[in-house]
């Protein structure tokens, strides 16, 4: 973070102070040297300053604790939710695009498939695609861990969440969602202009090509499935979304299905790949936490997934909010017009919380496990991410299998930095590692969950 002259008080005089660079450079910072900036700023303005990020609007940035549980407690349906940048690609009718009361009620139809027994029930599918994936590798060659996983995760949604079985339409899927995870459609996100629709716009006429077909694609699968004479017997979630229904009766039509599966397919794609690559990243630059892992005990195995989360959240913001009325943080009132944004990265480095924030350190989930405010890679409130579970999940299986199968190495001497990687942070160059041989499970033929 640069020594530039702090911003002033804002437009009504109630803004915290924040850096003076212009925009598009605190866009590139946020992009790209996320940790620096986040850690810059808050060392210099505390814990709530003002950022300007190229695309969007003024925003307030913060890691304050209490800030963030009157954000997600209190009237969760008095404030706007932040996440306009995504409209175009998730289309209007996503559950994160609703306002209040909309999004309540569609958030308790989507809420039923991605909890409890049905989510273990997808535990033995889970398993059965790792393992295959593992049985690929060969030892002496060096692989990236990242589109490793990228692959696994994708074929986890599109068979348990999207019930595809054909395998002509799952190749087309997987084509279709590769070609639109380019940098520039990601840089869209934060820069809307470059991916708006118009024939002006050569920069984002192939994507929005590939978009018409995907959406054809998923179009003519919803067909199908409502179509489908066994549809009361699938387990995937679509069939479940299908037969779903509000409190008066109404279920979902093929648009709304089309901006959910989207959403969902987005949400847990690759945040889910990226927190699996940066496990398998950090796990095999610290043999001692490896070690401990490999004795497949369950608690550990969860300390150990939620300690990457934290150290290298994927989504370092993860939360953003409009306010409906001005709202109070210390000595300044945020106007309506200023979104306010979650710094997770800032929350789970905070050395307040998390004592020597940098270390690798799954036991301190054991030892003294933070309360909802402290742990935040999957959001909060009303919009916390619906697929947690199934992502906690699917890491879990993945890290497992790989401990118990592989004898993976650093394929470089220190840890990867984290590089924009689509939407994420992911680890530089794919989390590299070194396959020295492949292992015999020591607890059955798969992991247990």
């Amino acid at each position: 973070m640069s020594a530039a002259p702090e911003v002033s008080a804002g437009r009504t005089g109630s803004l915290p102070p924040g850096p003076r660079s212009p925009a598009p450079v605190q866009a590139l910072q946020r992009i790209w040297r996320y940790a620096q900036f986040s850690d810059g700023g808050h060392e210099r303005y505390g814990d709530t300053f003002t950022v300007r990020l190229g695309g969007s609007p003024t925003a307030v940035l913060t890691r304050d604790r209490d800030v963030i549980r009157r954000l997600y407690t209190g009237d969760p349906l008095g404030k706007r939710h932040g996440n306009d940048l995504l409209r175009l690609f998730l289309g209007g009718q996503s559950v994160l695009m609703l306002e209040p009361p909309e999004h309540l009620t569609r958030r308790k139809m989507l809420l039923p498939p991605f909890h409890g027994e049905r989510v273990q029930s997808y535990a033995r599918l889970m398993e059965r695609l790792t393992v295959a994936e593992l049985d690929r590798l060969r030892p002496g060659e060096v692989v990236k861990v990242q589109p490793i996983a990228q692959a696994l995760t994708l074929d986890v949604i599109l068979q348990a969440v999207l019930g595809v079985e054909d395998v002509a339409v799952r190749r087309r899927l997987r084509h279709l969602f590769d070609a639109l995870n380019t940098p520039l459609n990601s840089l869209g996100l934060f820069v809307p202009q470059l991916a708006h629709r118009a024939r002006w716009n050569l920069l984002s006429r192939r994507a929005w090509q590939l978009k018409d077909e995907l959406d054809a694609v998923l179009f003519a699968h919803i067909a199908a499935t409502r179509a489908d004479v066994l549809l009361a017997e699938r387990e995937d979630i679509l069939a479940m979304l299908v037969g779903a229904r509000d409190e008066d009766g109404e279920g979902l039509s093929d648009e709304q299905l089309r901006d959910e599966l989207i959403t969902l397919i987005a949400a847990g794609h690759e945040t889910t790949a990226t927190a699996t690559a940066w496990g398998v990243e950090l796990l095999v630059h610290n043999p001692d936490v490896m070690a401990r892992a490999r004795e497949d005990d369950d608690f550990y195995m969860e300390a150990l997934v939620k300690e990457i989360l934290r150290i290298r959240s994927p989504i370092p913001i993860t939360s953003a909010r409009h306010m409906l009325e001005p709202f109070a943080i210390g000595r300044w009132t945020i106007p309506p017009d200023v979104a306010v944004l979650v710094d997770a990265y800032g929350v789970h480095h905070d050395p307040r919380t998390y004592p020597e924030p940098h270390a690798f350190r799954p036991e301190r989930f054991l030892e003294d496990p933070p309360d909802g405010y402290s742990f935040l890679p999957f959001g909060g409130g009303a919009h916390r991410c619906l697929g947690a579970s199934l992502a906690l999940l699917e890491m879990k299986i993945v890290l497992r299998e790989m401990l118990a199968r592989v004898e993976l190495a650093p394929a470089s001497g220190a840890l990867a930095r984290p590089t924009p990687g689509g939407p994420t942070l992911a680890p530089r160059g794919g989390a590299r590692v070194r396959v020295l041989g492949k292992r015999a499970p020591t607890h059955g033929e798969t992991a247990a969950v």
